[in-house]
């Protein structure tokens, strides 16, 4: 009876993780192709891609169309007007492909790059789905406003600045939206497999903010949580990286094994304890980022501001 019992509990515990579908998020300036990428990173026996607004080329002779059709010919996708960046139409865009490619009786990894992530945090806080067994949280913002801090600062721009600029330049950005880093602490799932990799050198989203997100899911009391930094990569390629690449899939895989998830044996050869950076650490290396973002010489006057996340 005891030995019934142990693989009772055995079998319950691989059940709590184990997850059928990986719906996949793609970044801006892509579509649900990008998937292709990752695919070495997604193990499940079943994936599917979002596709979000921004992924159909702009149509019409305004400047939006204009911008459109001009990045068509280097193959990108650049459809402001549908770039929600995260918000509104976008997390509804997870909403949709969860209620209708996702058999209700089936468990889910949700696996999101760039704007892909952070979208992916705000649909949870928004929804709460109880089939979802993991996150895997490819350079995510904590808020994309701020995004563009630094190289505001570059420009002699205050940083304060980031939001009204930001939404300029992707008007469909609602001004009032929660950023993911504000956004997580409505994820109930406390328990919820976490996993952040970020570039150290990443030149689109500062690796800080990956920091943020790991230091806030553990204030707000997340168990799962983990964090990998990788030396190089560029954003959204890390995996078209030679010198990432190992590095990536070792800790997909190996956070994949940690949470009885389907893994390569091969590819999980560490342990999740390198993925727990100290929170102290991670604290001070924040300070840094703030206070260099923050510090702008604005002709012979220099200005501070106390914390713009």
């Amino acid at each position: 009876m005891k030995k019934i019992l142990v693989f009772l509990s055995f079998f319950i515990s691989l059940q709590a993780y184990s997850a059928d579908y990986t719906v996949f998020a793609h970044g801006i300036v892509d579509g649900p192709g990008q998937m292709l990428r990752f695919q070495k990173a997604i193990t499940t026996p079943k994936a599917t891609a979002v596709q979000f607004a921004d992924s159909k080329p702009a149509t019409g002779l305004g400047i939006n169309g204009i911008i459109g059709h001009c990045t068509k010919l280097f193959g990108k996708t650049v459809n402001r007007n549908a770039m929600y960046m995260g918000q509104t139409a976008d997390i509804t865009a997870i909403s949709k492909t969860m209620s209708t490619k996702i058999p209700a009786n089936k468990s889910v990894i949700l696996y999101g790059c760039s704007r892909g992530s952070a979208t992916i945090i705000n649909y949870l806080a928004k929804f709460n789905p109880k089939n979802v067994k993991a996150l895997v949280l490819d350079s995510c913002p904590a808020s994309l406003p701020e995004t563009i801090a630094p190289k505001l600062v570059k420009l002699g721009i205050h940083p304060s600045y980031s939001l009204s600029i930001f939404t300029r330049l992707f008007p469909a950005y609602p001004v009032s939206s929660v950023p993911p880093l504000h956004a997580i602490k409505n994820i109930t799932n406390k328990n919820l497999p976490i996993l952040l990799l970020h570039s150290k050198d990443d030149s689109s989203v500062p690796f800080e903010h990956s920091l943020m997100l790991y230091l806030e899911f553990k204030n707000q009391g997340f168990t799962n949580v983990h964090l990998t930094a990788i030396a190089k990569g560029k954003h959204s390629f890390l995996l078209q990286t030679p010198a990432a690449k190992s590095v990536y899939l070792k800790a997909v895989h190996t956070f994949y094994k940690k949470y009885d998830l389907p893994y390569d044996k091969a590819l999980a050869t560490g342990t999740c304890d390198a993925y727990n950076p100290n929170t102290t650490l991670v604290k001070q290396q924040i300070s840094k980022y703030e206070a260099r973002v923050q510090k702008i010489i604005i002709g012979p006057k220099k200005f501070r501001v106390t914390s713009f996340f």
